[in-house]
């Protein structure tokens, strides 16, 4: 036996486990990096422990769809992204007048409901080649997250009108694909 031979499975161990820091330390600056677009949300809305607890779910959840990859991957990348504006709308208008926000919220969780429609376009539009409950759970769950930041003001009625707005959002772009395809 060769000391080549002797040597390869030591190397294939070191090579795979560079690989897999590799994936974990790019996973977590994904992670990271999810948390920190979201932080205005919660800087700006609400800081309360609840938001806490959503800001740090976006970036688990994102940081496990990237080290994990796949579908999954593309289900919290989707998922993510149409997160971001129920997440951040309601920050925006609120930084730029908070009596607004507080009127709009007051009579209607409008905010939340727009961010919904967005959010359900960009999933049934990214959602439509993918298949699959990996997908679908990591898409659902990074968009749960993120929207809840900007949610929470608007309590019940504010998850009750994103939920509404993802499928009125969603529905034309599913049934408009089904038809022309």
């Amino acid at each position: 036996m060769a000391v080549s031979e002797l040597a390869e499975p030591g190397l294939r161990i070191a090579a795979r486990r560079a690989y897999e820091r590799g994936r974990l330390e790019g996973a977590l600056w994904r992670g990271a990096a999810a948390a920190i677009l979201a932080m205005p949300a919660f800087a700006v809305c609400n800081q309360t422990p609840t938001a806490a607890l959503c800001l740090a779910g976006l970036a688990l959840v994102v940081a496990a769809g990237r080290f994990r990859g796949l579908s999954f991957e593309d289900g919290t990348r989707a998922g993510a992204l149409a997160g971001i504006l129920p997440c951040l709308l309601p920050a925006a208008v609120r930084f730029l007048d908070p009596e607004l926000c507080e009127r709009m919220s007051s009579r209607g969780s409008w905010l939340c409901a727009a961010g919904g429609i967005a959010a359900g376009v960009i999933l049934a539009w990214r959602g439509w080649t993918a298949r699959g409950l990996p997908f679908w759970a990591g898409a659902l769950a990074a968009l749960g997250f993120a929207a809840a930041l900007g949610c929470i003001p608007a309590g019940i009625l504010g998850f009750v009108s994103l939920a509404a707005g993802v499928v009125a959002g969603g529905a034309p772009v599913v049934l408009s694909r089904k038809s022309a395809g």
